[in-house]
C-alpha cells in the first residue's frame, strides 16, 4: 500500500508540473499577441493621452476598448465608402506633390487645391512616404469620387465608351482614370460602391526609389489622365482619391485632391478663383457688419450699466458687483468659423495647467475621431505651445 500511494503522489506531481507549464506557455503567447498588437497600432493619439499628467484621464479599459476600435477602422476602410478627408493613419508621412510646369495644358489652383485638365491629356504627380520599419510592400490605389455622393460610381459616358481605342483590356477600356506606369491594374466593377469595389488604378511603388529629401523619405512620380469630362456626367464635383494601401489592403494614409476635367482648364480656374474671392469678401463684409453690430450693442449696453451703477450709489452705499473684463483678455470668432481666446495668467503654473487641461480635452476627441486632420494639427499646436510656455522665466 505504502508503494501505491508513493505511486499516486509521484503521478499527481507530475500532472501539476504539466499544468503549470502549460499555464505559463498559454501566458507567454497571450504576452507576444498583446505586443503584436500594440506594435501594429498607430500610437500617435494615444502617445498625447500617455504624456499627460492626468492619472484618472482614462480607465485602462476604455483606452483597449479605443484601440480596438481604431484598428478595426484603418482595416474595414477599404470596404466602406470613402471619406473625402486627409489623413495618415499608418504614420508614414504620406502625400501627393502636384508641380505645375510652365506652359502646360493642365492647371492647378492652390486655394482651391484643385486641377484643371483636358480629356486624354497626362499630368505628373508625385507620391511621397516615408520609410517605416519592418519594410512592407506598398501600394498606390486613385480613383473618383463625386464631392457630394460619394456612394455613387463615377462612370464612362457611352459616348466616349464607344469610340475607345482599347479594346483588348477590358477592365482599362471601362475606367475613367489611366495611368502610364506599366505595372498598373485595373480594378473595380460598374457596380462597385466601396474604395475595394469601386473602378479604381492600382500602382505597386519602389520602396529602393529615394529622393533628394532628408528623412528617409521616398518620392515617385506617376502619369494619369482620364478618359471623359465632367460634363459627361452632369458636370457634377469630382475629386481624386489617393490611397496608400499594404499588402492587406489596409488604408494606411489618403490624400483628396479635387478635379474637374473640361476643355479650357485656364478659364475655368480663372472663374473658379474669381467666385472664391468674391464669397471671401462676402464673408468678410458680412463679418465686419456683425461686429459693427456687436459693438454698438455693447456700448449702448455699457451706458445702461454705467447709469444703472450711479443709480445704485445714489439709493445705497454698497459697492457695485459688476467687473469689467479686462482690457487684454479677448473671446472672438475669426471669419473661417474658428474661435479665438486671448487670455493672461498670474504665474506660470496656472498657465501650464490650462493648456494641459485642453490637451486632454482635444486628445480624447481625437481617439473618437482620428482621421480629423484639424484636430490631430491643434494637438500638435497645444503640444509646441506647452514645450514653448515650459521655457519661460
Amino acid at each position: 500500500m505504502s508503494r501505491e500511494k508513493k505511486r499516486q503522489s509521484t503521478f499527481l506531481l507530475e500532472e501539476q508540473e504539466e499544468e503549470n507549464l502549460e499555464t505559463s506557455v498559454s501566458t507567454s503567447q497571450e504576452n507576444i499577441i498583446i505586443e503584436n498588437v500594440t506594435d501594429d497600432m498607430p500610437i500617435e493619439p494615444m502617445a498625447f493621452l500617455q504624456g499627460l499628467h492626468s492619472g484618472n484621464l482614462m480607465q485602462f479599459s476604455q483606452q483597449s476598448v479605443l484601440r480596438e476600435m481604431m484598428l478595426q477602422d484603418i482595416k474595414t476602410q477599404i470596404n466602406s465608402l470613402p471619406k473625402l478627408e486627409n489623413h495618415n493613419n499608418g504614420d508614414y508621412h504620406f502625400g501627393m506633390v502636384l508641380e505645375e510646369p510652365p506652359k502646360s495644358h493642365w492647371m492647378f489652383s492652390m486655394p482651391l487645391n484643385k486641377l484643371y485638365i483636358r480629356m486624354n491629356k497626362t499630368f505628373n504627380i508625385d507620391v511621397k512616404f516615408k520609410t517605416k520599419m519592418p519594410i512592407q510592400p506598398l501600394n498606390l490605389r486613385a480613383f473618383l469620387c463625386f464631392v457630394k455622393d460619394v456612394s455613387g460610381p463615377v462612370l464612362r459616358c457611352q459616348n466616349h465608351l464607344s469610340t475607345d481605342p482599347i479594346k483588348g483590356n477590358q477592365s482599362m477600356r471601362e475606367n475613367l482614370l489611366r495611368c502610364e506606369n506599366p505595372n498598373t491594374s485595373y480594378c473595380g466593377t460598374s457596380e462597385g460602391k466601396s474604395i475595394a469595389e469601386r473602378y479604381s488604378v492600382l500602382v505597386p511603388l519602389n520602396m529602393s526609389r529615394s529622393s533628394h529629401e532628408s528623412g528617409g523619405f521616398v518620392r515617385q512620380t506617376l502619369a494619369f489622365s482620364f478618359a471623359c469630362q465632367n460634363s459627361c456626367f452632369g458636370r457634377k464635383e469630382t475629386c481624386l482619391v489617393f490611397c496608400l494601401e499594404n499588402t492587406n489592403r489596409d488604408i494606411l494614409g489618403q490624400q483628396v485632391l479635387y478635379l474637374k476635367i473640361c476643355t479650357c482648364p485656364k478659364r475655368d480656374r480663372n472663374q473658379d478663383e474669381r467666385h472664391l474671392e468674391s464669397n471671401k469678401n462676402k464673408l468678410f463684409f458680412d463679418a465686419s457688419e456683425e461686429e459693427e453690430l456687436d459693438a454698438s450693442s455693447a456700448k449702448k449696453k455699457c451706458r445702461r450699466t454705467m447709469k444703472n451703477e450711479v443709480k445704485d450709489e445714489n439709493e445705497s452705499n454698497d459697492s457695485s458687483d459688476v467687473h469689467p473684463v479686462p482690457a487684454d483678455w479677448e473671446v472672438s470668432r475669426a471669419i473661417d468659423g474658428d474661435y479665438r481666446l486671448v487670455i493672461k495668467f498670474s504665474n506660470k503654473d496656472l498657465l501650464l495647467r490650462s493648456i494641459e487641461g485642453i490637451i486632454e480635452k482635444t486628445a480624447v476627441a481625437m481617439i473618437r475621431n482620428p482621421q480629423n486632420l484639424k484636430l490631430r494639427q491643434q494637438t500638435n499646436h497645444l503640444m509646441n505651445l506647452k514645450k514653448y510656455a515650459l521655457k519661460l522665466s
